[in-house]
């Protein structure tokens, strides 16, 4: 039985076809694959028809609210989307249908030809989500259709084919890749990682990858500063949480340099053009565990092949006189400084030198003062991206389209939408006030308005620089002080293997704000209950008496000698020098910071979030929510979306 077809995307497929030997009727509606298995034949010679399989506008209200139905078809029906669908082949047999891509030539080549497959196979990603041990992890999956008419083989072939390309999940979808393979990172396993699990996919989807395998540090960095990339869709990393960073400084200073800015101070943090995959190869991924909620290798390239994207916050790290660094996990300083810091003097050791350099640092239990200063308040509505306490609204997780970081991210393209009006109207001010100060082009481009810093609401443009000024001046600062044992900025959740919620539970992707996690001088005994609430999936950290939460855009810390010299120095109206102590005195007294792994020594540094400036291959994780006992508080998440959010265990 087949249906009439026309070469219209929008036409409705009916076939019937065998899988693994079985009769399926097989429907190719809009953007859903559905099939169904079809009723033997009943022992008294009479045969059951199968029901007719209704399409979505066919529903009654019953059937549509029913939550066994899926994306409105029978509660028998197996649906695929078509942004799932990986690729399609066709051919003579099993086996060949399971070849690689043909290309253009041969692809003209067969359609003049009188069709003779009789195969179809449609290759696809599917989430694990009735799994008991991880329902975020994503496999592959594989379906074999047979029919012996072959032209409605190819009818199917060519049907899926245009649907595929026609969708708007395939305009996104890689065809030139750069790949960075590190294989010192980790356990060592970067260049077997890639050759084993992410290759093979990469080769399947018919993806371009340019492999480069990396021989020393900031390696990556240098290549994406210097080398042409407009032949490359996108940019992928195999590696640890330090080879992540290491492709976004390069992306954000690149896209720095191509606009002019300048590199020391910019007047603005511009958005790269390039998406990032990022493959896990390292000792704990907790960028890779933030973002898709599991570490699993083939679950990430899975998520490079699909395409789909999503804004990932970044933060600047910058100290009073120039920009160091970006950072995409965590800044923290005091005790994951002493840890990063000591654990360089055991690199003979592996991964095993940041357990004992933890350990040793840990036993130690050392405090350091230092004064923090952070915002608020800032002038603006009341959304969810606004920078408030955590511990004052209801705790919320970000999993697969988060509804906060959509507001954000709505927000964020209103906000460039009215930076660009603004820069039209000025451009031709700024011209001729380069022309007549006689400036270069990067200095120029200082001109420009920071977007970030824009207002929601224009007046009109002749006091938009009126605006901005009182924006700043109207920020109000809170100042914290004390002596601390560790003090975390943590642009996403942190979490890991071994800390699955981590070390900040309820941040988020793509927000525009950060959390800013402080840890009082305690005893010993409390460090160990900080620890088990991080490590566990029922502690929480907010619950803690030596432990405070906020939520910020950006914060700033200084030494507390050095906040309360500068206080002294402004009482007496005099800056008199100061003497120093020792390197050994001053470095007990003082810790590093450990950002994204790498050691920085400055003591007077600020973290600004700059909301999704970066593209990632992403969904987002789904969150576990086991039931919790009675009375205590559980974290807010909708009970779905139209991302087939479905979590084995809500049950």
């Amino acid at each position: 039985m087949t249906a009439s077809v026309s070469s219209n995307c929008t036409d409705v497929l009916l076939n019937n076809f065998q899988l693994k030997k079985k009769s399926y009727r097989v429907l190719l509606h809009g953007q859903h694959l559905v099939w169904e298995r079809l009723e033997r034949q009943s022992k008294y010679g009479t045969t059951k028809l199968p029901k007719k399989l209704p399409l979505p506008s066919e529903q009654s209200a019953d059937e549509q609210t029913a939550p066994n139905v899926l994306s409105g078809y029978g509660p028998q029906s197996h649906v695929l989307h078509m942004d799932d669908i990986i690729c399609v082949r066709c051919g003579n047999s099993k086996a060949e249908s399971l070849q690689p891509v043909r290309t253009q030539e041969q692809e003209r080549a067969q359609g003049d030809v009188k069709p003779t497959a009789q195969f179809l196979t449609i290759n696809y990603a599917q989430r694990l989500s009735k799994s008991k041990s991880d329902c975020n992890r994503w496999q592959l999956r594989r379906l074999t259709f047979f029919n012996v008419d072959a032209y409605v083989v190819r009818q199917w072939e060519q049907q899926l084919q245009a649907r595929l390309a026609s969708s708007p999940a395939s305009g996104q979808r890689v065809r030139r890749l750069l790949v960075f393979v590190n294989p010192y990172g980790g356990r060592k396993a970067g260049a077997q990682t890639y050759d084993r699990h992410v290759r093979p996919l990469f080769q399947l989807a018919g993806i371009d990858a340019t492999c480069i395998t990396t021989q020393r540090a900031n390696q990556v960095r240098d290549i994406l500063l210097s080398h042409d990339l407009s032949c490359y869709d996108a940019v992928c990393c195999v590696g640890g949480d330090g080879t992540v960073a290491e492709v976004i400084n390069g992306l954000v200073f690149r896209r720095i340099r191509e606009l002019g800015l300048d590199e020391q101070r910019p007047a603005y943090i511009p958005r790269p053009s390039l998406p990032v995959g990022v493959i896990p190869a390292g000792s704990t991924d907790t960028i890779v565990y933030s973002m898709h909620g599991t570490s699993d290798v083939r679950t990430a390239a899975i998520h490079v092949l699909l395409g789909q994207r999503r804004g990932l916050d970044v933060c600047s790290v910058s100290n009073s006189s120039t920009l160091l660094r970006f950072c995409a996990s965590v800044l923290s300083y005091g005790y994951l400084g002493d840890v990063a810091a000591q654990s360089e003097k055991y690199r003979w050791m592996g991964p095993k030198r940041y357990e004992y350099s933890g350990v040793k640092a840990f036993v130690n239990n050392r405090g350091y003062e230092a004064e923090l200063r952070l915002i608020e308040q800032p002038l603006e509505p009341e959304t969810p991206q606004s920078p408030v306490s955590v511990c004052s609204e209801p705790p919320s997780v970000c999993y697969a389209n988060c509804q906060r970081c959509s507001t954000a991210s709505s927000l964020q393209e209103q906000r460039s939408t009215l930076f660009l009006d603004e820069e039209d109207e000025q451009q031709e001010e700024q011209a001729s006030t380069a022309h007549e100060l006689q400036l270069s082009a990067s200095e120029s481009a200082l001109l420009r308005p920071r977007p970030a810093n824009l207002p929601l609401k224009f007046s009109s443009s002749s006091n938009s620089s009126n605006s901005i000024l009182s924006l700043r001046s109207s920020e109000q600062w809170k100042i914290i002080r004390g002596k601390f044992f560790m003090i975390c900025g943590a642009n996403i959740t942190c979490a890991c293997s071994r800390s699955p919620y981590g070390i900040s539970r309820y941040s988020h992707l793509g927000d525009g704000c950060l959390d800013l996690i402080l840890v009082r001088k305690t005893s010993l005994l409390n460090n160990v209950r900080f620890l088990l609430n991080t490590a566990g999936r029922a502690g929480d950290i907010r619950n803690l008496p030596f432990v405070e939460v906020y939520r910020t855009r950006k914060f700033n810390f200084r030494t507390l000698s050095a906040a309360m010299s500068e206080e002294q120095d402004s009482i007496a109206g005099s800056c008199q020098p100061i003497a120093q102590n020792d390197g050994n005195a001053a470095g007990s007294l003082c810790s590093s910071w450990n950002c994204d792994g790498e050691v920085l020594t400055d003591l007077d540094l600020t973290m600004s979030s700059h909301c999704q400036l970066i593209d990632v291959f992403m969904r987002g994780p789904h969150s576990y929510s086991k039931p919790e006992k009675l009375g205590a508080s559980t974290p807010t998440t909708p009970a779905s979306s139209s991302d087939n959010v479905y979590c084995c265990c809500k049950n």
